[in-house]
Order: C-alpha cells, then structure tokens, then sequence
C-alpha cells in the first residue's frame, strides 16, 4: 500500500532537502511539480494521498492551486500542507483549504522530516477505516520503513538494538532507535504484547504454547518455526488475547 506525496515547489535549494528524506523513507511514491499547472494534470491521472505546496509558485499561487485541488471531488479531505515564509498571524486564510498544517522557510532536513512522517502516520489511520490495514514506521537503520502491523510476527531487543520480524522478508529490521515498550505503544494493537522480558509476539503468528516448567514457556510460530519464550509474569495475558483473538475469529 504506496502513500503517493506530490510535492510543489519550485526552489531547486528546496526541491534537494525533500528529496534527500523521502529517498530514505520506503512505502512512499513522490510526485514533483515546479508549477500548479502541471500539479493539476499530474493530480488528474494519479491519485494523491498528500500535497506540499509552496505558497509561491509561478504563475498559480499555492493559494489557488488549494482552491483548485479541493474543487477536485477525489480530493474534497486529502491532506494538504503548505509550505510559506509568511509568520503564523498570516496563516488564518489557510483555513479556507483545510490546510492540515504549515512549514515556514527556511526550514531543515529534520524539521521537514518530522512533518512529512506525521503526515504518512495520519494517511495510516484514514486507509485503515477503508482497508482495515494499519501501518506503522519503524526507524530502521538504514531507513524509515512502512510496515503493516498484521505483518509482523515477534520483536526482540538484543544489545541495545530492537529486531522487528515480519512476514515481509526473512531478515529481520533492525533499529537502535526504539526500544520495545516504544514498538508496543506505536503498533497499539491488544494481539501485539510482551511475552518476555526481551519479546513481544503477534498472538495471531502462534502455532502454539509448550510448558516448560512452572515459570517459562516456549511459543512456536506458524509457518517461520521461530520459537519465543514466554515467562509467568506474561502468561495470563498472552493466554487471554489468543483466546479473544479465536472467538473473534470464529465471528
């Protein structure tokens, strides 16, 4: 599931800071326009998830080019950011658009970072209430990955370093960026819990549950054969969310 991003602006100064963060984020498809004229054919023939617009642009202001994509029916709620050297007092005619938010010139790379990745989290939510599909974006190491929660199959934290394994490849992703309470949180689903001091574990992805002794048990998962422990402390929860899940299962 691609996020499509066009980008308007005709600085090139500008231009090179998106690019040099969108080309280290995966899941995204970017669209570049130097004008709102040729922003409107290329909206036309490809549907967009979020537009940055420069205020500023040769011959349709970034102003207008809002007006013109709100008038789009396809594009009546798409996020909208504006890009603008004006200060915050100046942004109340934004309101007309619904602009979602704004970024001031000049701006950096981390400051655009930021904004961009909230963007993508807001289109996760709005594409999970039509797809049922939630994604998260896990701070790998060599770059910020898309990543459908239903796709992940365990976690764990090794020397300082979370290993997130999925359905998407055999290799896990690797972050130093995040630590496992943080993953927990940000996939905010009750089936993706802690099972062990260094393992959370989709209860969706288990096979099944072999006791140990008294205090410790092994978790099988489908398909990968991947075996997790499970202590006494997270026991009962792991138990009470995999029968959930299999009433829920059964409708």
């Amino acid at each position: 599931m691609m996020i499509k991003i066009m980008i308007v602006e005709d600085s090139e100064r500008d231009l090179q800071i998106y690019k040099t963060v969108l080309d280290e984020i995966e899941g995204i498809e970017v669209y570049y326009a130097l004008s709102g004229e040729e922003a409107l054919k290329i909206a036309k023939k490809n549907h967009m998830d979020i537009f940055i617009l420069d205020i500023e642009l040769p011959g349709i202001s970034g102003l207008e080019l809002a007006g013109k994509i709100r008038n789009m029916s396809d594009y009546a709620l798409t996020l909208i950011m504006f890009i603008t050297g004006y200060e915050k007092n100046q942004l109340e005619a934004f309101k007309q658009f619904h602009c979602y938010d704004y970024i001031l010139k000049p701006f950096g790379t981390r400051e655009f970072h930021k904004k961009i990745t909230t963007l993508m989290k807001n289109i996760s939510v709005e594409k999970q209430t039509k797809t049922r599909v939630k994604m998260i974006l896990y701070p790998d190491i060599n770059k910020e990955i898309l990543i459908p929660v239903d796709q992940i199959r365990y976690a764990e934290v090794l020397h300082r370093h979370c290993f997130l394994y999925t359905d998407l490849q055999e290799e896990p992703f690797e972050s130093n960026n995040i630590i496992l309470k943080e993953l927990i949180a940000e996939v905010d689903e009750p089936y993706f819990i802690q099972c062990y001091k260094s393992y959370a574990v989709n209860v969706k992805k288990i096979q099944e549950i072999e006791r140990v002794n008294y205090r410790l048990w092994t978790i099988s998962l489908q398909e990968s054969g991947s075996k997790l422990f499970v202590s006494s402390k997270y026991y009962n929860a792991i138990d009470e969310q995999i029968k959930l899940w299999i009433v829920n299962k059964r409708g």
